[in-house]
């Protein structure tokens, strides 16, 4: 089974509310479907990670009263991969089934099935290109008139953050986490390749992380909030430093500084422990000088040779003293400044 990735975790913290949820959804579904519904009842059901081949699924599922009465289900999956699949409707379709089959299993003495709305949230570098019916996969021109009533026939409704501009995703009728969310998830990855990249894209959305930071210090959406921290820290090949002087040159927000700060004691105390494992194999210093390495290159990038000679002829009570230094410092320099 496939390990859940980091735009998965994002996605399904936010979105897994209907306070996000919803709007989202009404502005993904065609007006005449979401003008059949009742929003005040939009209500998650149990979370539906299914396995898919070798990955899992990030999916949400939610139920919601018609206002002609009965229930629908809305069936919402994240696709956050580079190159979609002619076959994707095929998976959706089996996805559904598979919420219909967990439909019977909870209410075995239903004479009928709910309908099943899925809806497919697409991050990417590339426009959506698979078809949005089953009915596409066949070669209906050679199948006779006939026979296709016959065809499985599935339809989802796409909503394609690729063919949004910014300004167009900015302006939706979403929850400020809604946006703060899939402007990271769609703008952030080729965003992360450099500084002055990295640096643009943080000033683009500034203002909309800025407004997020503002709700988590009075809401409970505190753990939004570092949820899109982790996932800026878990995508971004940029060194920690880095990523942590752009973000608080523009963002005001006393608990991203406690999450960077937490965050710092944490890599501290796991370059203590590497260098006590590696030092019972390697020796004790050069434990050390191998974990102490390895935190400079996450912060600052690799070091230059003369750097690494400097921390692999270090005494041990040095190596204790930067690795003190090692995440507090703001330049390199200022690590072995005695």
């Amino acid at each position: 089974m496939g390990v859940a990735q980091p735009h998965d975790h994002l996605f399904q913290l936010v979105f897994s509310d209907p306070e996000h949820a919803g709007p989202l959804l009404r502005s993904a579904l065609p007006a005449p479907v979401v003008g059949a519904i009742d929003w005040s009842t939009l209500t998650r059901r149990n979370p539906a990670q299914r396995a898919r081949r070798t990955r899992i699924v990030c999916d949400v599922l939610f139920s919601v009263r018609l206002a002609a009465g009965g229930d629908l289900m809305l069936y919402v999956v994240l696709e956050h991969k580079s190159k979609g699949s002619r076959f994707d409707a095929l998976q959706m379709l089996e996805q559904v089934t598979a919420v219909l089959r967990g439909h019977r299993r909870a209410h075995p003495r239903d004479a009928f099935l709910p309908p099943v709305v899925p809806v497919v949230v697409h991050a990417g570098q590339k426009p959506w290109r698979s078809p949005l019916q089953v009915r596409e996969l066949f070669d209906l021109a050679r199948i006779p008139t006939e026979l296709h009533r016959f065809l499985p026939s599935l339809e989802f409704a796409l909503d394609d953050l690729h063919e949004a501009s910014p300004d167009r995703l900015r302006h939706r009728a979403l929850s400020v986490f809604g946006v703060c969310a899939l402007s990271t998830l769609q703008y952030l990855p080729p965003s992360a390749r450099s500084e002055q990249a990295f640096a643009a894209w943080v000033d683009a959305w500034s203002d909309v992380q800025n407004a997020a930071a503002r709700l988590a210090e009075t809401s409970p959406a505190d753990e939004l909030f570092v949820a899109v921290l982790d996932y800026i820290q878990a995508t971004t090949p940029l060194p920690l430093a880095t990523v942590q002087r752009v973000l608080q040159r523009r963002i005001t927000s006393s608990r991203m500084t406690k999450k960077f700060l937490s965050l710092a004691e944490q890599l501290r105390n796991e370059g203590r422990t590497q260098g006590r494992t590696e030092g019972r194999t390697e020796g004790r210093t050069e434990g050390q000088a191998n974990a102490l390495l390895r935190l400079v290159t996450r912060r600052f990038g690799p070091p230059a040779d003369a750097v690494a000679a400097q921390i692999r002829g270090a005494s041990p009570a040095e190596l204790d003293r930067w690795t003190d230094r090692i995440l507090d410092a703001p330049t390199l320099a200022a690590v072995f400044v005695d």
